[in-house]
């Protein structure tokens, strides 16, 4: 029971740092100024993070028992390589989507598999539910325009 305890704290104080690190990735592409066309999606997802990780530290913290938290690095964060291609690339919006696509869904992966510990507290499940969500609808968006604008080419009006 105690080992499961410390497995899932690890892999929320992963997310903590997963959170940040996606966050300081979509500031920094708010101020490139690289891809007007996705200026605005990368402020959603800025401040969405900004607040995912202020709830999810201080989640951490109360299940921690306020137990002051390692430093939280991730060894290749998940949206470190989007950051590194969006700055040195020249790449297409359809190219953006698919990037950017596959990066989400392996956030929405990393919290599926912390809710997939029974001894997480309900709160916290509930709380990493609730951001899944949000997560899934933004992926869910993502897919879409990518069906609507790149595989069917642009919606033509008459």
């Amino acid at each position: 029971m105690e080992r499961e305890r410390t497995a899932w704290e690890n892999a929320l104080n992963e997310l903590v740092a997963e959170t940040h690190a996606c966050e300081r990735t979509y500031g920094t592409l708010i101020q490139s100024d690289r891809y007007p066309t996705w200026l605005a999606y990368f402020k959603k997802r800025h401040f969405e993070e900004v607040d995912f990780e202020k709830i999810l530290t201080n989640e951490y913290h109360a299940v921690t028992e306020r137990k002051v938290a390692r430093p939280a690095e991730v060894d290749k964060p998940i949206f470190e390589s989007l950051e590194t291609q969006l700055l040195e690339k020249n790449l297409s919006d359809k190219e953006v989507n698919v990037l950017i696509t596959a990066k989400e869904q392996a956030l929405v992966l990393q919290y599926q598999n912390l809710l997939a510990f029974g001894s997480l507290p309900k709160t916290t499940s509930a709380l990493l539910q609730s951001q899944a969500e949000d997560l899934n609808s933004t992926l869910q968006s993502l897919r879409m325009d990518y069906n609507t604008k790149y595989k069917t080419g642009p919606i033509k009006s008459q």
